[in-house]
């Protein structure tokens, strides 16, 4: 007569093989359909003289259930238990029969193969022409980044004899050695490479062309990540092509000045790497990552400029009492204190007084401690992110 006399403010006393867990009554009672939820279901294992009930059951998978009746129906499995030992719990406790079935469909059917409809004929065509498109797009995207790289040999470079630039330190004007670098240079457009860009450049107009068609809004075409990401893939090679006519058609172009815009165009160009993200999914979730710890990344990013300018500019004025010191400007001094709080250490510039050894010393011990308070929040979710879809047999399931 215990269980009848309870009130919604009573607690239920439960041990689950040993393990010990309260509920309150007004929490079960909103499942009366569940062996906890029915009086007339739960006085079956109220133990003779006492208060609490007794269950037989599996005790790390009542911890679930326990939260499915204080979450409003909410039904997580722990990754730990295996699916078919947490499907017996929960059929036994009555949970509602949808979860349970789904549950079942999910993780322990057989999965045999159903005929296809007649109408999801379309839908099975869609999607082989969509993972053809896939693979047809990461290869040109392959063919375009292998055209960037050999776009910057001299193989494939218009060179002048006019004007060099060698990594001599004396920088003669003139030089007649062609294993030097040039610094004036123009893709050549007539070689085999210009062909495969131009192709690359077709596929990507197409892809742009077949984007816009099915957006169903000129709004979010325009706020399309990869709708930006194909204009810049397109436009650098689109303006290569019609400065490089201008020049051939005046045949004048011999400045420094304007020859350099076929560099800053071939800069452009490295967008396309950036298309790599819709085929290798831990670029996507390296960008959720950062997205998600944004706040993290930008506290890092405070801290090492404030580093970069305190470390630089001291270890700058404090070089100047040394006649012959390598920091001759203030961006020098800048760069070396970002190498020094980076952990990094190119060399390529030093100290010469004992307090700039001794703000060296400190600038690598505050880089490192600024690292590591934020960069394992990065990672954890990194980690998160990267594992989700691998983890089936963790679960989620609402009741309605």
């Amino acid at each position: 007569m215990t269980t009848f006399f309870e009130s919604e403010d009573d607690r239920l006393v439960l041990n689950i093989s040993g393990a010990h867990y309260e509920i309150n009554v007004s929490d079960v009672s909103n499942f009366p359909d569940t062996v906890l939820g029915d009086p007339l279901k739960r006085i079956r294992y109220l133990v003779p003289g006492k208060t609490d009930y007794f269950f037989p059951r599996h005790a790390s998978s009542f911890e679930s259930i326990l939260y499915y009746y204080i979450n409003d129906g909410v039904l997580i499995k722990s990754e730990t238990i295996p699916a078919m030992i947490f499907y017996e719990e929960v059929r036994f406790f009555q949970l509602n029969d949808k979860l349970v079935e789904r549950f079942y469909n999910d993780y322990l059917s057989s999965h045999e193969q159903k005929p296809m409809k007649a109408d999801s004929r379309w839908k099975k065509i869609f999607s082989h022409a969509s993972n053809i498109m896939k693979t047809f797009s990461a290869v040109f995207n392959a063919l375009a980044i292998y055209s960037l790289c050999l776009e910057t040999m001299s193989v494939y470079r218009s060179v002048h004899h006019t004007m060099w630039m060698v990594t001599h330190p004396s920088k003669p004007s003139t030089c007649s050695d062609v294993n030097t670098r040039p610094y004036q240079f123009i893709p050549s457009f007539d070689s085999e490479n210009a062909t495969l860009e131009m192709i690359c450049i077709a596929w990507f107009y197409f892809e742009l062309f077949t984007r816009t068609l099915i957006t169903p809004s000129l709004f979010q075409l325009i706020f399309d990540p990869n709708f930006a990401l194909d204009i810049l893939c397109i436009l650098p090679t689109i303006l290569s092509q019609i400065f490089y006519r201008i020049y051939e058609r005046n045949g004048n172009l011999t400045k420094i000045n304007e020859t350099q815009l076929f560099d800053y165009l071939t800069c452009l160009k490295l967008f396309r790497l950036f298309r790599l993200t819709r085929h290798v999914q831990c670029l996507i979730t390296l960008l959720k990552v950062l997205y998600i710890n944004l706040k993290d990344v930008l506290m890092l990013t405070i801290l090492i400029i404030f580093g970069v300018f305190y470390f630089g500019l001291t270890q700058f004025v404090l070089e100047q009492m040394y006649e012959e010191n390598e920091m001759k400007n203030i961006g020098e001094a800048l760069w070396h204190g970002f190498t020094v709080i980076i952990t990094i250490g190119y060399s390529d510039l030093a100290e010469h007084q004992f307090l700039s050894y001794i703000f060296a010393i400190v600038g690598v011990w505050y880089g490192s401690i600024s690292m590591a308070i934020i960069l394992p929040n990065v990672t954890q979710s990194f980690n998160v992110f990267h594992n989700i879809k691998r983890r089936r047999f963790m679960i989620k399931y609402k009741t309605n």
